[in-house]
Protein backbone atom coordinates (compact mmCIF):
# COMPACT_ATOMS: atom_id res chain seq x y z
CA UNK A 1 0.00 0.00 0.00
CA UNK A 2 2.65 2.24 0.81
CA UNK A 3 4.59 1.68 -2.30
CA UNK A 4 1.59 2.27 -4.36
CA UNK A 5 0.65 5.64 -2.42
CA UNK A 6 4.68 6.63 -3.40
CA UNK A 7 3.72 5.78 -6.85
CA UNK A 8 0.89 7.89 -6.73
CA UNK A 9 2.71 10.64 -5.51
CA UNK A 10 5.31 10.78 -7.85
CA UNK A 11 2.99 10.65 -11.19
CA UNK A 12 1.18 13.42 -9.47
CA UNK A 13 4.23 15.17 -8.90
CA UNK A 14 5.02 14.55 -12.72
CA UNK A 15 1.45 15.64 -14.02
CA UNK A 16 2.27 18.72 -11.74
CA UNK A 17 5.82 19.18 -13.23
CA UNK A 18 4.29 19.10 -16.96
CA UNK A 19 1.13 21.19 -16.26
CA UNK A 20 3.50 24.07 -15.20
CA UNK A 21 6.00 23.81 -17.41
CA UNK A 22 3.21 24.05 -20.11
CA UNK A 23 1.74 26.62 -18.43
CA UNK A 24 4.71 28.97 -18.19
CA UNK A 25 7.00 27.99 -20.82
CA UNK A 26 7.66 29.66 -24.64
CA UNK A 27 9.01 29.00 -27.94
CA UNK A 28 11.57 30.24 -30.80
CA UNK A 29 10.91 29.69 -33.94
CA UNK A 30 12.42 30.50 -37.26
CA UNK A 31 13.97 29.58 -40.59
CA UNK A 32 17.88 29.39 -41.24
CA UNK A 33 19.33 30.16 -44.58
CA UNK A 34 22.69 28.68 -46.45
CA UNK A 35 25.28 31.47 -47.61
CA UNK A 36 23.46 31.61 -51.36
CA UNK A 37 20.08 32.45 -49.82
CA UNK A 38 18.23 28.46 -49.78
CA UNK A 39 16.87 26.95 -47.28
CA UNK A 40 19.52 25.47 -44.74
CA UNK A 41 17.96 21.61 -44.51
CA UNK A 42 19.49 20.23 -41.61
CA UNK A 43 21.64 23.14 -40.20
CA UNK A 44 21.86 22.24 -36.18
CA UNK A 45 19.96 25.23 -34.05
CA UNK A 46 21.01 25.18 -30.10
CA UNK A 47 21.00 26.67 -27.18
CA UNK A 48 22.32 26.46 -23.44
CA UNK A 49 20.36 28.06 -20.71
CA UNK A 50 21.91 26.75 -17.37
CA UNK A 51 24.09 24.16 -18.55
CA UNK A 52 21.03 22.41 -20.35
CA UNK A 53 21.52 21.96 -24.25
CA UNK A 54 18.51 22.24 -26.12
CA UNK A 55 18.88 21.82 -29.96
CA UNK A 56 17.13 21.04 -32.92
CA UNK A 57 17.88 20.83 -36.45
CA UNK A 58 16.39 22.80 -39.85
CA UNK A 59 13.38 20.56 -42.02
CA UNK A 60 13.53 20.68 -45.71
CA UNK A 61 12.64 23.99 -46.24
CA UNK A 62 14.82 25.63 -43.00
CA UNK A 63 12.30 25.70 -40.39
CA UNK A 64 13.19 25.33 -36.76
CA UNK A 65 11.42 25.23 -33.31
CA UNK A 66 12.97 24.73 -29.79
CA UNK A 67 10.34 24.36 -27.02
CA UNK A 68 9.39 24.24 -24.23
CA UNK A 69 11.61 26.89 -22.99
CA UNK A 70 11.14 28.30 -19.62
CA UNK A 71 11.27 32.47 -19.58
CA UNK A 72 14.70 34.23 -19.68
CA UNK A 73 17.32 35.12 -22.72
CA UNK A 74 19.13 32.53 -24.54
CA UNK A 75 22.05 32.15 -26.69
CA UNK A 76 20.86 30.82 -30.12
CA UNK A 77 23.72 28.81 -32.00
CA UNK A 78 23.71 27.94 -35.53
CA UNK A 79 25.84 25.23 -36.93
CA UNK A 80 25.93 23.37 -40.21
CA UNK A 81 28.65 21.42 -42.23
CA UNK A 82 27.95 24.01 -45.39
CA UNK A 83 28.19 27.34 -43.32
CA UNK A 84 30.43 28.81 -40.71
CA UNK A 85 28.36 28.84 -37.23
CA UNK A 86 27.02 31.87 -35.66
CA UNK A 87 25.25 33.17 -32.79
CA UNK A 88 22.64 35.44 -31.14
CA UNK A 89 22.76 36.31 -28.06
CA UNK A 90 19.86 37.94 -25.74
CA UNK A 91 17.43 36.30 -27.25
CA UNK A 92 14.06 36.84 -25.44
CA UNK A 93 11.48 34.24 -24.27
CA UNK A 94 8.12 35.46 -22.69
CA UNK A 95 6.03 33.23 -21.38
CA UNK A 96 3.10 31.90 -23.55
CA UNK A 97 4.87 32.93 -26.38
CA UNK A 98 6.67 32.76 -29.76
CA UNK A 99 10.07 34.84 -30.45
CA UNK A 100 10.78 34.70 -34.27
CA UNK A 101 14.03 34.14 -35.87
CA UNK A 102 13.71 34.45 -39.08
CA UNK A 103 15.70 34.10 -42.48
CA UNK A 104 18.83 33.88 -40.30
CA UNK A 105 21.64 33.66 -43.24
CA UNK A 106 24.54 32.40 -42.55
CA UNK A 107 27.98 32.60 -44.41
CA UNK A 108 30.05 30.55 -46.01
CA UNK A 109 32.74 28.47 -44.02
CA UNK A 110 36.15 29.01 -44.97
CA UNK A 111 38.33 26.26 -45.60
CA UNK A 112 40.74 25.26 -42.54
CA UNK A 113 39.38 28.29 -40.44
CA UNK A 114 36.98 27.73 -37.38
CA UNK A 115 35.52 31.22 -36.92
CA UNK A 116 32.19 32.11 -34.95
CA UNK A 117 30.17 34.99 -35.68
CA UNK A 118 28.17 37.14 -32.52
CA UNK A 119 25.34 39.33 -33.23
CA UNK A 120 23.15 40.74 -30.23
CA UNK A 121 19.56 40.04 -30.81
CA UNK A 122 17.34 43.36 -30.81
CA UNK A 123 13.61 42.47 -29.71
CA UNK A 124 10.76 43.85 -32.20
CA UNK A 125 9.73 47.16 -30.26
CA UNK A 126 5.67 46.15 -30.81
CA UNK A 127 4.25 42.84 -31.04
CA UNK A 128 1.85 43.58 -34.56
CA UNK A 129 -0.06 40.86 -33.10
CA UNK A 130 -0.67 42.03 -29.38
CA UNK A 131 0.25 45.88 -29.27
CA UNK A 132 -1.47 46.69 -25.60
CA UNK A 133 0.64 43.98 -23.95
CA UNK A 134 4.34 44.81 -23.19
CA UNK A 135 5.93 41.31 -21.34
CA UNK A 136 9.62 41.89 -19.62
CA UNK A 137 11.18 38.65 -17.85
CA UNK A 138 13.69 38.38 -15.05
CA UNK A 139 16.86 38.76 -16.75
CA UNK A 140 16.08 42.00 -18.70
CA UNK A 141 16.01 43.54 -15.14
CA UNK A 142 18.22 42.11 -12.62
CA UNK A 143 20.18 45.16 -12.94
CA UNK A 144 17.57 47.75 -13.44
CA UNK A 145 17.38 50.31 -10.45
CA UNK A 146 13.81 50.29 -10.13
CA UNK A 147 13.41 46.22 -9.51
CA UNK A 148 13.75 45.96 -6.13
CA UNK A 149 10.02 48.36 -6.19
CA UNK A 150 8.08 46.22 -8.78
CA UNK A 151 5.41 49.13 -9.04
CA UNK A 152 7.75 51.65 -9.91
CA UNK A 153 9.24 48.99 -12.23
CA UNK A 154 5.86 48.65 -13.80
CA UNK A 155 5.75 52.20 -14.87
CA UNK A 156 8.63 52.06 -16.89
CA UNK A 157 7.97 48.72 -18.94
CA UNK A 158 4.91 50.37 -21.20
CA UNK A 159 3.86 54.13 -22.08
CA UNK A 160 0.76 55.57 -20.05
CA UNK A 161 1.12 54.23 -16.86
CA UNK A 162 1.80 56.39 -14.03
CA UNK A 163 2.13 55.90 -10.27
CA UNK A 164 0.48 58.03 -7.48
CA UNK A 165 2.80 60.37 -5.65
CA UNK A 166 1.47 59.38 -2.15
CA UNK A 167 0.65 55.55 -2.72
CA UNK A 168 1.53 52.68 -4.85
CA UNK A 169 -1.74 52.61 -6.79
CA UNK A 170 -1.49 52.48 -10.57
CA UNK A 171 -3.01 54.62 -13.31
CA UNK A 172 -3.35 53.44 -16.91
CA UNK A 173 -4.08 56.21 -19.25
CA UNK A 174 -5.46 58.70 -17.00
CA UNK A 175 -7.93 56.00 -15.69
CA UNK A 176 -9.28 55.21 -12.09
CA UNK A 177 -6.33 53.37 -9.59
CA UNK A 178 -9.58 50.96 -8.96
CA UNK A 179 -10.02 50.21 -12.83
CA UNK A 180 -6.48 48.38 -13.15
CA UNK A 181 -6.01 44.65 -11.36
CA UNK A 182 -2.86 42.70 -10.25
CA UNK A 183 -2.82 39.13 -10.96
CA UNK A 184 0.20 37.24 -8.98
CA UNK A 185 0.41 33.30 -10.71
CA UNK A 186 -3.18 33.63 -12.11
CA UNK A 187 -4.79 34.61 -8.23
CA UNK A 188 -6.07 38.78 -8.67
CA UNK A 189 -4.90 40.62 -5.85
CA UNK A 190 -5.35 44.33 -4.90
CA UNK A 191 -1.94 45.27 -4.35
CA UNK A 192 1.92 43.99 -4.78
CA UNK A 193 2.39 43.45 -1.31
CA UNK A 194 4.00 40.57 0.47
CA UNK A 195 5.22 39.86 -3.65
CA UNK A 196 9.08 39.78 -2.90
CA UNK A 197 11.24 41.54 -6.18
CA UNK A 198 13.70 38.83 -6.18
CA UNK A 199 10.89 36.24 -6.52
CA UNK A 200 9.63 38.28 -10.14
CA UNK A 201 10.11 35.72 -13.26
CA UNK A 202 8.14 37.89 -15.38
CA UNK A 203 5.63 40.81 -15.80
CA UNK A 204 3.55 41.01 -18.67
CA UNK A 205 1.34 44.66 -18.89
CA UNK A 206 -1.50 45.20 -20.94
CA UNK A 207 -2.59 48.60 -22.04
CA UNK A 208 -5.64 47.37 -24.29
CA UNK A 209 -6.76 44.22 -25.48
CA UNK A 210 -7.06 42.52 -22.37
CA UNK A 211 -7.67 38.52 -22.38
CA UNK A 212 -10.86 37.46 -21.36
CA UNK A 213 -9.78 35.24 -18.78
CA UNK A 214 -8.53 39.04 -16.53
CA UNK A 215 -12.06 39.68 -17.07
CA UNK A 216 -13.05 43.20 -17.91
CA UNK A 217 -10.55 46.27 -16.78
CA UNK A 218 -11.13 49.81 -18.31
CA UNK A 219 -7.39 50.41 -17.01
CA UNK A 220 -5.13 47.28 -17.29
CA UNK A 221 -3.71 44.33 -16.19
CA UNK A 222 -0.75 43.78 -14.69
CA UNK A 223 0.46 39.70 -14.53
CA UNK A 224 3.08 38.30 -12.79
CA UNK A 225 4.26 34.77 -13.45
CA UNK A 226 6.69 34.18 -9.80
CA UNK A 227 10.06 32.31 -10.57
CA UNK A 228 9.91 28.10 -9.95
CA UNK A 229 11.69 25.88 -8.99
CA UNK A 230 13.42 25.01 -12.22
CA UNK A 231 14.44 28.64 -12.51
CA UNK A 232 15.68 28.87 -9.44
CA UNK A 233 17.75 25.35 -10.41
CA UNK A 234 19.14 26.62 -13.37
CA UNK A 235 20.37 29.91 -11.85
CA UNK A 236 21.78 27.75 -9.79
CA UNK A 237 23.77 25.49 -12.61
CA UNK A 238 24.61 28.65 -14.66
CA UNK A 239 26.29 30.21 -11.07
CA UNK A 240 23.82 33.21 -11.13
CA UNK A 241 22.80 35.03 -8.00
Amino acid sequence: MKKQTRILSLALALSATGTLLAQTSGEIQGNVLAPDGTPSYGAVVEVDHGGERIATSADLEGRFVLKPLLPGTYNVRFSSAEFAPFEYSGVVVNPDKITFLRNMKSEAKELGAHIVTYYKWEPPLIDPEEPGKTTIVASQIKHDATRKSPVKLITTIAPGIYKSPNSDELYFKGARADAMIYFVDGVKMSSLKGVPPDAVGSITVYTGGVPAKYGDFTGGVVAIETKTYFDLYRQRQAGIQ
